[in-house]
Formats: C-alpha cells, sequence, structure tokens
C-alpha cells in the first residue's frame, strides 16, 4: 500500500523506518517527490527512484543536479533497470500515475 500520512504516520518516521530495511517504501504520484525535494532529503546523482511500470521491467532513475529524473538507458551500469529509455523526465509527469520506490536518501536530513 502507498505511503499516506492518515495510514503511515509521519513521512520523516516512515522513512527512516524503510531506510536500509526489509521492505521497500513504496510511494503513489508525484506529491511525496516534492515534498522530499523541499525537506533536503534527495542528493543529486545519489537518489535514485524504482518507478514500477506495471506489466514491463522497472525503471530506475537517478535525481539530477536540477532534481529531475535522468536515466542513460538499458545497460549503463547503476543507471537503469530493464524498462529504462535515455533522458531526462520531469518527476510531476514521470510520476503522475506511477508507485516507486526512493532510495539513497540525504542521511543528515533523515537523521539529523
Amino acid at each position: 500500500m502507498p505511503y499516506s500520512e492518515e495510514t503511515h504516520g509521519n513521512l520523516l518516521d516512515y522513512l527512516r523506518e524503510t531506510d536500509g530495511g526489509s521492505y521497500d517504501n513504496l510511494f503513489s504520484g508525484s506529491k511525496y517527490y516534492f515534498v522530499m525535494k523541499d525537506k533536503c532529503l534527495l542528493v543529486p546523482r545519489i537518489t535514485c527512484l524504482r518507478v514500477d511500470l506495471s506489466f514491463i521491467p522497472d525503471t530506475i532513475y537517478f535525481v539530477n543536479d536540477d532534481f529531475f529524473l535522468e536515466s542513460r538507458g538499458i545497460g549503463h551500469v547503476n543507471m537503469s533497470a530493464m524498462g529504462a529509455q535515455k533522458g531526462i523526465y520531469d518527476p510531476a509527469q514521470a510520476l503522475k500515475i506511477s508507485s516507486w520506490s526512493i532510495y539513497h536518501l540525504s542521511q543528515s536530513a533523515l537523521f539529523p
């Protein structure tokens, strides 16, 4: 079940609980991407998102220096999953109707 404050409680507590844990965090839509950006949780070129594309393989995007989502396409080491297409994507559009998980958040912002 994707994260909601009503169900899962405080966002930072939820992320701390799932960070490096035995299960992934899960979000739906782009709202919480921008909340995490505003809370300085995203680390350009480190933070990545795994986007569930349902029947086709998932895509992994890295957050770039401008906080857009970036993929170098299939086959580039540590840059994409099987469903990736090379390009830079607006997170508002790329995450609009997708479920996704996020990894490698700012530890100093997550654990102040």
